[in-house]
């Protein structure tokens, strides 16, 4: 056999350049296969501790590539967030979350609503009176127990929540942590617990519906049902309009993301997740967790 070194020495030469090339192009392509994306977060406009603009600022800083602020009933941080996003060369899509109430509290992720259109301000501001409203009643039943709190003054920095009013009594020095107080007072069932007249999640659906937007069920696991609950629980919601579901909600396991998912899929949802962070007690840091989007979840979207 014959062997024309010369020849050996020019292919080798060509393989090393191709494996340069893949290797050059390699965090590139992982970039475009794995977006970090985080669709649930909250900023100091409703009961998170940071502003929008700081909120997008340690996305970009923890190497986030697409984010949503959900509030709670409230897009007013929205608008600055993403023009500070689009300074920083991030992905920020309009969201809310509505408290909704089905014999437990629901809650419906909104994302990409047309705030513009007539009649958004109206309705919106409508969802967050009943927030008020019920601020109001924890705050009165607060006071009756020795815990006084100056709502008027809290609500000048903002929507406010549970979280706020949690925070405020551990700096007035009632209690000694957020989940202490969550524990003897503002928990589901607890002494201070107030529950109101709130959106139903088909109402919630249907007002995410109305301004364009697309509806997604959060946090699934929170809703404390099996499955077979979960399904016919959303059985109905997808047929007036549910658009997907929080399975990739960073306080499910794999084993409960897989579940989700394949729910999700049969019933051709899209599938979204996030940190829920708020503040270092609820939800988790930003940036240490992220989801990486499917096809079909990036194309409804528009991601």
């Amino acid at each position: 056999m014959n062997i024309n070194f010369k020849d050996c020495k020019g292919n080798l030469q060509y393989h090393l350049l191709i494996l340069r090339f893949y290797l050059t192009a390699l965090p590139f392509l992982c970039y475009i296969d794995s977006m970090k994306c985080d669709l649930h977060i909250h900023t100091n406009c409703s009961d998170g501790i940071y502003s929008p603009q700081q909120i997008i600022t340690m996305a970009s800083e923890r190497g986030l590539h697409c984010v949503a602020i959900t509030d709670h009933d409230t897009v007013a941080g929205v608008e600055v967030a993403k023009q500070t996003a689009k300074q920083l060369g991030i992905h920020c899509i309009t969201g809310v979350e509505l408290s909704c109430v089905d014999g437990c509290e629901v809650h419906v992720l909104g994302y990409n609503l047309d705030t513009t259109l007539p009649g958004f301000e109206q309705d919106i501001q409508q969802i967050s009176n009943m927030r008020h409203y019920r601020n109001q009643l924890i705050v009165q039943k607060l006071a009756e127990h020795g815990f006084p709190i100056d709502l008027d003054e809290l609500c000048k920095k903002g929507s406010v929540g549970r979280g706020v009013l949690a925070r405020e009594m551990v700096r007035l020095g009632y209690c000694q942590s957020v989940p202490d107080v969550f524990e003897k007072y503002l928990g589901v069932d607890k002494c201070c617990y107030v529950q109101t007249k709130r959106l139903t999640p088909t109402e919630g659906i249907q007002f995410i519906l109305k301004y364009g937007g697309i509806p997604v069920l959060a946090h699934p696991k929170q809703l404390h049902m099996d499955i077979t609950q979960l399904e016919e629980f959303i059985k109905p919601l997808v047929a007036i309009g549910l658009a997907g579901m929080e399975a990739l909600y960073f306080a499910h396991n794999s084993n409960e993301r897989k579940i989700y998912s394949k729910l999700a899929k049969k019933y051709n949802l899209i599938e979204t997740g996030g940190s829920d962070f708020h503040d270092y007690t609820h939800g988790i840091e930003l940036g240490t967790q992220s989801f990486s989007p499917n096809g079909y979840t990036k194309k409804i979207l528009g991601i």
